[in-house]
C-alpha cells in the first residue's frame, strides 16, 4: 500500500512538472515577431533537468556541464527535433519553488523523465552523478545511458517514478 501511494503522489508531481513544462513551452510556440515558423515541442520525449544551487562550486559546475554535453552531443539529433531536452535549474530560485518541492530538491541533483502524451510516466533521480563527476566518460555514458533507456518504449511494470531525492548530496 506504501508503494501505491508512494508512487500515486509521485506521478502527481511528475505529471504537474509536465503540465508546467508544456505551458512553458507551448507560450513559445507561438510566431514571433520576425517572422520564424511555429514549433511545436513532441508530446512524447526525455526530459532531463539538473537542479543546482545560484552558488555553484566546481564540482556542481562540473557536473552541470557534463550533464549537459550528455544531452546536447550524445543526442543531438533528438534535440533539435525536441524529443530530447535539458533544463538547467536553480532550485533556490523563489520562481522554481513549486518544482522544488515536489521533487523534495536539497542540493544538486539530475532527474530523467520519460512524457508521453504531456504526462510524466517514468522518470529517475541520478544519484550517482556524484561518484562519476571525477571520470567525464563514465558520466557522461551514465547519463546517456538512462536518457536511451527512455527513449524506449516501456511495459506497464516498467513504470515507475522514482522521486526519493534523499540520496543526493547536499553540500
Amino acid at each position: 500500500m506504501k508503494h501505491v501511494v508512494t508512487v500515486t503522489i509521485g506521478l502527481a508531481f511528475f505529471t504537474l512538472f509536465a503540465l508546467v513544462l508544456s505551458q512553458r513551452v507551448s507560450a513559445s510556440d507561438t510566431a514571433t515577431a520576425s517572422g520564424k515558423a511555429n514549433i511545436k515541442t513532441p508530446t512524447d520525449r526525455v526530459v532531463v533537468m539538473y537542479f543546482h544551487r545560484t552558488q555553484r562550486c566546481p564540482t556542481c559546475l562540473k557536473m552541470g556541464s557534463y550533464s549537459e554535453e550528455a544531452v546536447t552531443k550524445g543526442f543531438a539529433n533528438e534535440v533539435k527535433a525536441g524529443t530530447v531536452e535539458f533544463h538547467s535549474i536553480d532550485f533556490q530560485d523563489a520562481k522554481n519553488a513549486a518544482m522544488v518541492k515536489a521533487y523534495k530538491i536539497g542540493g544538486p541533483t539530475l532527474i530523467v523523465l520519460k512524457v508521453e502524451k504531456n504526462k510524466a510516466v517514468a522518470g529517475k533521480n541520478l544519484t550517482e552523478i556524484w561518484t562519476k563527476a571525477r571520470d567525464k566518460d563514465v558520466f557522461l555514458k551514465y547519463v546517456q545511458d538512462h536518457i536511451a533507456a527512455l527513449q524506449k518504449p516501456l511495459p506497464e511494470t516498467a513504470r515507475k517514478l522514482e522521486t526519493n531525492t534523499s540520496a543526493a548530496r547536499t553540500n
